[in-house]
Formats: C-alpha cells, sequence, structure tokens
C-alpha cells in the first residue's frame, strides 16, 4: 500500500505536469494578437468594415497553434474576427459582455475561464487579453480550447478524471462504463487519497485540488494486486513468484517513470522553443533575462530598437541598456529584487533606452515573471514611443502657438476698441459742437440786427427800449443753451435733503400750464394721500421732471388729438416709484440702446442739443435712483424714476 501510495503520488504529480504544460502551449495565444497591427486598425474601425484578412491570418495561427479557435472581440463583447469564420457554428452566437474571461481582460488583466456547454456537454477553456491602441483599450484578443483536444498531449496510462470545485466532471481519459453507477463508498484518510469500489474491484484514487484553475485532478490506480498480495502474504503461498512479479512490476514502472521524464524534457524543450518563435514574431521588443537580470534571448524587435545582436548582448545585463536619469531607478529596483519574494512586476514605465550608437530614445518598459515557468526567468517588454513623444511635442508647441496668436489677437482687439471709443467721443464732440453752433448762430445773427437797428433808433427811446428787451431775450436763450452743459457737467452733490414729491410735482405742472391749455392736453395726476419726501435736492429733481414733460409734450405735438398725460405715484418697500406716459408714437426700437446717451436726439436739427435725457439720467444716477424707458401696448412711450425716500439721519426713519 507505501508503495501504491507513492506510485500514485507520483503519476498525479507528472499528469498534472503534462496538464500545465499542454495548456501553457496555448497561454501567449492571446498576446499575440494583441501585437497585430491589423487587428489594431479593425477595431479602431466602424463595424461595417470587411475582417476577411484578420480571419485568415487568425485562421493561420490557429492551424498552426492547433487550438480550436481565436477570437477578437471589440469593447461590447460582439465579435468582430474568428479564425472559425468558415464553419459559421463554430462562431459565438451572441456577445460576451457578460463572460468572466471578457470582464478580466476588459479589466487589464489575463483572462481564463472554463465553460461548460450543457447540451453539448463539451467544455472549452478560454484564454484573453487586453488590446490597446495608444493606451486606450479598444478590444479582446480569446483563444477557445476545447478540453478534448488534450488527450492527444496526455498520453496517460491510467483513468484521469478533471471536476470543478462544484463536482462537475469537465475532462476525463477513461470509458464511461468505468464510472460507478452510484456514489461509490468513499474511506478517506485526509491525505486526498481515498479507497474507491467499482464493481466490487479496489481502485485507490488519488486527488488534489489546483487552486489556480480551481479543478480537482485524480487519477485511479488499480489495488486488486495488494489484495492479491495482501491474501498471498498471510497465506504465505508463491513468495518468491509475488517477490519477483513485485520486482518486475518495479522495473517496468522505473522505465516508465524514465520514459515519462524525458517525453517531459522533451516536451519542455518544445515550449521554450515555441515561446521564443512567438518572443521573434512579436511586433514589440521582448527581451529574456534570468534572476540576475542577464539577458537571454532578445528578439529582432528588441535588436533593432536597440541596434544589437543576439550573441553581442548573450549574458550581458540588461542595465547596459539603460540611459541615465531619475526615471531609471525604478526599473534599476525592480532589476535589484529579481528572484526575491519582495518582486513586483514593472508596468508600462517610461524611461529611456540607449542605443548601440549612444544615442538614446524614450521606450515604455515592463518587467513580469513567467508564472508557469519560473525556471525560464523574467520576460521585458519595451515599446519604442518615439513618434509619440514627436507627437506630444508637436502638440505642445502648437498649443503655445494657439496662445501666442489669441494674446495677439485679443491686444489687437483690445486697440480696436480703444480707437473705436476714440472715435465715438469725437463723433459725439461733433454732433455737440454743430448743435451749439447751430442753437447759438441763431441768437448771435438776431443780436448783429438788433444791435444795427438800435444804432438808428438811438434817437427814439422808446423803440430803443423794445430792442433791447428782445436782446436780452436772446441772450437768455443762449445761457439757457449753455446752461444745459454746464447741468450735465455738474458733479454729484455732497448732501440729500429731503425733497417733498407732491410739492415739486405741483411746481412742474404749474410751470406747463399755458402749454397744456395750447395743445388741449389731458392731465391725469393723483397727489399721494400722504407726505413722501425723496432723497435728493429739489431744483434738480424739477429739472428731471421738467425734462421728461417737456419731451412728452414734443412726441405728442404732432399727434392726432386728444393730447394725455398720465402722471402715476407708487409707494413701496425699497422706495418710491415715478412712472410719465404719454400716447405719442413711442420710442423707436433702435433708439433704445443710445436714448441715455449725451448729444443723440431724434428731433431735427436746431430742435435741441439731446442733452435733455443724458441730464435726467446723470442726476437720477447721482441721487441715487434709476430709470428705464418702455412703450405701453395701448401705444405711446413710458417713463419710470425709482428714487429713494429720505431717511432722517438723526433717528433713522424714513418721512
Amino acid at each position: 500500500m507505501a508503495r501504491l501510495h507513492a506510485e500514485g503520488t507520483d503519476r498525479l504529480l507528472g499528469n498534472i505536469t503534462q496538464l500545465r504544460t499542454a495548456l501553457d502551449q496555448y497561454r501567449y495565444l492571446p498576446f499575440v494578437l494583441t501585437q497585430s497591427r491589423e487587428v489594431r486598425n479593425l477595431l479602431g474601425s466602424g463595424r461595417n468594415v470587411e475582417s476577411d484578412s484578420v480571419n485568415r491570418y487568425l485562421e493561420q495561427i490557429n492551424l498552426v497553434a492547433g487550438s480550436s479557435a481565436l477570437l477578437v472581440l471589440d469593447t461590447e463583447g460582439v465579435l468582430r474576427a474568428s479564425s472559425n469564420w468558415r464553419d459559421q457554428k463554430a462562431v459565438l452566437a451572441m456577445p460576451q459582455a457578460q463572460m468572466r474571461y471578457f470582464k478580466q481582460a476588459m479589466a487589464g488583466n489575463e483572462g481564463r475561464q472554463f465553460i461548460h456547454e450543457g447540451r453539448s456537454g463539451r467544455t472549452s477553456l478560454y484564454l484573453s487579453a487586453p488590446i490597446y491602441d495608444r493606451q486606450q483599450l479598444i478590444g479582446v484578443a480569446a483563444m477557445r480550447l476545447e478540453l478534448d483536444q488534450l488527450r492527444e498531449h496526455l498520453p496517460f496510462e491510467h483513468p484521469f478524471m478533471i471536476k470543478d470545485l462544484a463536482g462537475n466532471r469537465l475532462f476525463s481519459l477513461f470509458a464511461p462504463e468505468t464510472l460507478p453507477p452510484v456514489e461509490p463508498e468513499l474511506l478517506a484518510d485526509g491525505t486526498g487519497v481515498e479507497l474507491v469500489r467499482i464493481e466490487r474491484t479496489p481502485h485507490m484514487r488519488f486527488s488534489v485540488t489546483l487552486d489556480d484553475l480551481s479543478w480537482e485532478i485524480s487519477i485511479l490506480l488499480d489495488a486488486r494486486a495488494v489484495r492479491q498480495q495482501q491474501q498471498l502474504a498471510a497465506g504465505g503461498i508463491a513468495g518468491g513468484g509475488i517477490a519477483l512479479g513485485l520486482l518486475l512490476l518495479y522495473v517496468r514502472e522505473s522505465r516508465q517513470k524514465r520514459a515519462l521524464q524525458r517525453a517531459q524534457a522533451r516536451e519542455r524543450a518544445l515550449i521554450q522553443e515555441r515561446q521564443q518563435d512567438m518572443i521573434s514574431t512579436a511586433q514589440v521588443g521582448l527581451i529574456n533575462i534570468d534572476r540576475t537580470g542577464h539577458i537571454q534571448f532578445i528578439n529582432p524587435m528588441a535588436m533593432q530598437q536597440f541596434g544589437v545582436s543576439v550573441e553581442l548582448m548573450k549574458n550581458r545585463p540588461v542595465e547596459t541598456l539603460l540611459g541615465s536619469g531619475e526615471a531609471t531607478g525604478l526599473l534599476r529596483e525592480t532589476l535589484a529584487k529579481l528572484g526575491t519574494a519582495n518582486f513586483r512586476p514593472l508596468t508600462n514605465a517610461e524611461l529611456v533606452g540607449r542605443r548601440s550608437d549612444g544615442t538614446l530614445f524614450p521606450m515604455m518598459v515592463s518587467v513580469r515573471g513567467m508564472a508557469h515557468h519560473p525556471e525560464l526567468g523574467y520576460l521585458v517588454t519595451v515599446i519604442d514611443i518615439s513618434r509619440r513623444k514627436r507627437l506630444e511635442q508637436a502638440l505642445r508647441e502648437a498649443n503655445e502657438s494657439l496662445e501666442q496668436k489669441v494674446t495677439e489677437r485679443t491686444r489687437a482687439l483690445e486697440e480696436a476698441q480703444s480707437e473705436l471709443v476714440q472715435a465715438g467721443k469725437l463723433a459725439a464732440l461733433g454732433r455737440m459742437s454743430a448743435s451749439v453752433v447751430h442753437e447759438l448762430n441763431q441768437p448771435l445773427t438776431a443780436i448783429r440786427t438788433y444791435l444795427a437797428i438800435a444804432r438808428r433808433q438811438i434817437e427814439n427811446p422808446a423803440m430803443l427800449a423794445d430792442n433791447m428787451d428782445q436782446l436780452e431775450g436772446l441772450v437768455d436763450r443762449m445761457a439757457l443753451i449753455t446752461g444745459q452743459l454746464k447741468t450735465f457737467a455738474y458733479r454729484k452733490p455732497e448732501k440729500l435733503e429731503p425733497v417733498a414729491l407732491d410739492q415739486s410735482i405741483d411746481q412742474v405742472l404749474a410751470l406747463f400750464k399755458g402749454r397744456f391749455d395750447e395743445m388741449q392736453l389731458q392731465l391725469e395726476y393723483r397727489s399721494p394721500s400722504g407726505a413722501i419726501y425723496l432723497a435728493g435736492d429739489q431744483a434738480r429733481f424739477e429739472q428731471v421732471l421738467i425734462n421728461l414733460i417737456k419731451n412728452a409734450c414734443d412726441a405728442m405735438q404732432h399727434e392726432p388729438e386728444p393730447h394725455r398725460l398720465e402722471i402715476g405715484v407708487k409707494e413701496r418697500d425699497d422706495g418710491v416709484c415715478i412712472e410719465l406716459s404719454d400716447n405719442g408714437p413711442g420710442i423707436d426700437p433702435e433708439s433704445f440702446d443710445q436714448l441715455f446717451e449725451p448729444f443723440f436726439t431724434t428731433k431735427e436739427v436746431g430742435s435741441g442739443l439731446g442733452l435733455g435725457l443724458a441730464i435726467v439720467k446723470s442726476i437720477v444716477r447721482d441721487l441715487g435712483g434709476d430709470i428705464d424707458a418702455f412703450n405701453r401696448p395701448e401705444g405711446g412711450a413710458c417713463f419710470r424714476l425709482r428714487m429713494k425716500r429720505y431717511t432722517d439721519p438723526s433717528n433713522d426713519e424714513e418721512l
């Protein structure tokens, strides 16, 4: 039983080694697909693009590798290309987005999943790897291997079975009739070895659980010879024959064991040769180093990147390919931990490489150990990123050039704006000059005329007095014109006094009584029920009302009767609102933006300087109020004044 236990354990470990060897020869197939330029171009284009060339490329690799299928999926799990494109039944019929192997690859890891198809009873192994293009994840490369294909790679002589952790049989190398018809009787001894009776025939079952694959591996050895040996030993019969038989059996098993070891060595050499072939054909630089950091193999792409050869770099430290700088410290630290428990893989580190001629170039380096074949050392991946760096530099230069152009254009716009402001000032000054000249020219001409008449009427005092009155009126008119300019330039009063609103409105309306009668104007105004005091200057506030009422009368003068002027007063929490409305033609919409600008007027030349509303705006602003204008829906214009109430500083109360 001890020899049978040792033999079964040895066979189980040997079978596991052969199984891993058979699986590992397919492990690098997804990675090879991720390096294909045609595959990246297909995933970067639309779904309607033909994939015939990629299908044939996958078909050729699949035939050489001996896998069941090679697949290229986009980021949504939709099949874009397949090695089995000729056999539509073998192509996936639905997206694979929910499969574990696909999610693992989309997370940037190596994916692995065993899928059992209930209808066909077929179990397949899926291996996957992410596909990147310019550091952007664009799809997933996958390889499918049916476990039945492993039979030709597993020359086992004893029954062999694979189950998942749920107890489902995934793979077996023995006839179905040897399975027990019912649950077998198990006598476990806690060592992974069980005595199983199959059709009353004793067998020893040796089992082990592989955590990384989530499999339970089992083999069966016939234990009848042990039973017979026990019986013969008990009876003392044919001791020498049994000993000779056991010796022959031992010799045979030893030969088989040595043959199996030689086969395993040949298989390892074949796997290593295949790996080197795949490394040689990869489109990225790959360097195989040992635990001391010395180069054992370098593929053609890496030789082209560094300008070296395999013979030149054999057994040389990989650090000779590095340039100087702080960035290389991370890689040197990683290399110092090779072969120790503190080693951690290095992924996509941007460093500087040194070519054989001494020139430097930017590169992206990754260092990973070969988990399933630690005896092969570590794999260093090198990607030349010179083109990407040139594009980044060109982009930075373009951004700097664009910023400079924006700065220059902004400076030019500011200069143009200053010129436009100056031109506006000159235009306003021109309009003011024309209006002032026109307004003053008429009184001056009249003064000259009256002076000429006065010289002739010196001897007639009565007629001379009439001329003096006319001259005095002309002088008053000129004073009014210049007074408007003075009012426009008047500074804000330093102290605000209480202004009786009803009294100011009554005084202003009394001034216009004669014109109201002449125009037959209908005035609608109700004085406030209580006393309302505004914060301001009474003379200047009355100037505001005079200008607004005068403009309203001028606007209605040429309109058909009846003429109507409405004055409304509303008290609010934040002050007092005064609205003056007329039924004239209203305000031209194009004039709203310039309505309160100095020297802007819609009247004919000689009818005004265009300072009335500008003066109103300036006075209202100085008094802490606001004014706006709008056209009423029923016709005519309305000016709305919002003024502050007067607050007595001594008791902080509003009047």
